[in-house]
């Protein structure tokens, strides 16, 4: 499919070899595109030798995304943890709703998947493509538009020639400041602590998440029965203060917090902590340019859909190109990118300020909107109709979904 000429060294080079920008590389080159992809950090190879604190609720989109990058079967049956119900419930109230794949006729509703165990599977992945070629170590320190290709300079002084530039190196994209793009940043004035805990009781492979008034608190299901994954939303000092407590206290806390709904905390992993934000860069593409991932954009992770807009966003864009080159296009143009832009912006755009919403309406101490949103919960949670369209829209099964996203009918 592809038609680099001698004066190109890849069609595209993508900058950032994380979740986001390894899924969008090994979409391009199953389809035959040469690809550089440069990596700031170090290559690690299987190398999850301890518990990863960090860890993903992939969607049933986001599965057909790694499937068709071919990374889904480098991925071991005991890495991966399915979740199959959904309880949310409410601090200040008697308010919940539950959901079951069973209820649509699905085996589950998602996965639970360490970070670096993504990673190594696509890089494998990347290791097994003739036409991706993979540069660790490298940063990008210079762009330059020369109207038929981009070049990139790396600090080490290599240069290449591509049609595209793709950035996926994150919220702070080096690539996004070099490109003088915007990014409109909106501080949360909160935190997420992380971890992996054993506790008393199994979790029946149900993610359960509880509203609390500094923030929501989630435990996300792992394969051991009695291990969960948290993520626990909070103001900073007292994330900080949960960070550096002696184990039995934070235990009791974390336990205490989830008003024991599954027991004691027997054990927990390292804690790690990382600041909250909502972002939206102002442009996603340029001329010979496109922003995916968390260098586009940034949401609050109380429905864990980070990663899942980030693949999205590649399976967009690459279902672009794809095309593009396929009728002989040139895939740098803008009007072919804005194609992409189009595509994810406002659908980005409206998932960033519904869960603006959600967390404004949970946190909330007025007596009459608590009354309200656990009235909304139960009522939610007594409508069918409704419970089975708000699944099959989270899930990934419905929607205006990039053709790489879609499974089988």
């Amino acid at each position: 499919m592809t038609n680099t000429s001698d004066n190109f060294d890849a069609d595209v080079v993508v900058v950032g070899g994380g979740i986001i920008g390894g899924s969008f590389a090994c979409l391009l080159g199953q389809a035959g595109l040469k690809v550089i992809l440069l990596d700031a950090g170090v290559r690690q190879v299987n190398s999850l030798k301890k518990v990863d604190a960090r860890v993903f609720a992939i969607t049933r989109a986001s599965e057909q995304i790694l499937k068709k990058a071919g990374a889904w079967r480098r991925i071991q049956e005991n890495e991966i943890a399915c979740f199959r119900k959904m309880h949310v419930w409410d601090e200040n109230g008697l308010g919940e709703i539950n959901f079951d794949s069973a209820s649509i006729c699905q085996p589950t509703m998602g996965y639970i998947i360490s970070h670096q165990v993504i990673i190594d599977a696509l890089q494998e992945k990347l290791l097994d493509m003739e036409n991706v070629r993979c540069i660790w170590s490298a940063s990008a320190a210079f762009i330059k538009n020369e109207t038929n290709a981009m070049l990139l300079e790396t600090e080490d002084g290599l240069q290449f020639r591509s049609k595209l530039v793709v950035a996926a190196d994150g919220c702070n994209s080096k690539i996004r400041s070099l490109a003088n793009i915007h990014y409109h940043k909106h501080d949360y004035k909160q935190s997420a602590l992380a971890c992996v805990v054993t506790t008393e009781y199994p979790h029946e492979e149900i993610a359960r998440q509880r509203f609390l008034k500094r923030g929501p608190l989630a435990f996300l299901p792992m394969l051991d029965p009695h291990q969960s994954a948290i993520v626990w939303s909070t103001n900073p000092d007292h994330a900080q203060r949960l960070k550096e407590s002696d184990k039995s206290v934070f235990h009791f806390e974390l336990a205490e917090a989830f008003a024991n709904e599954l027991g004691e905390i027997k054990e927990s992993s390292e804690r790690i902590v990382f600041p909250l934000s909502r972002a939206q860069a102002e442009q996603y593409v340029q001329p010979r340019l496109a922003l995916i991932g968390d260098s586009a954009h940034t949401v609050h992770p109380l429905a864990g859909l980070g990663a899942n807009l980030g693949l999205l966003d590649a399976a967009a864009l690459a279902d672009v190109l794809i095309d593009s080159v396929s009728r002989g296009r040139d895939p740098g143009r803008l009007q072919v990118l804005r194609r992409y832009e189009r595509r994810r912006k406002g659908e980005n755009h409206s998932v960033m300020y519904l869960m603006d919403g959600f967390k404004h309406l949970f946190e909330n101490e007025t007596q009459t909107v608590q009354w309200l949103r656990n009235l909304g919960l139960d009522m939610v949670d007594s409508l069918p109709i409704a419970k089975h369209a708000i699944m099959k829209r989270a899930m990934g099964l419905e929607g205006n979904l990039p053709i790489i996203a879609r499974g089988r009918s």
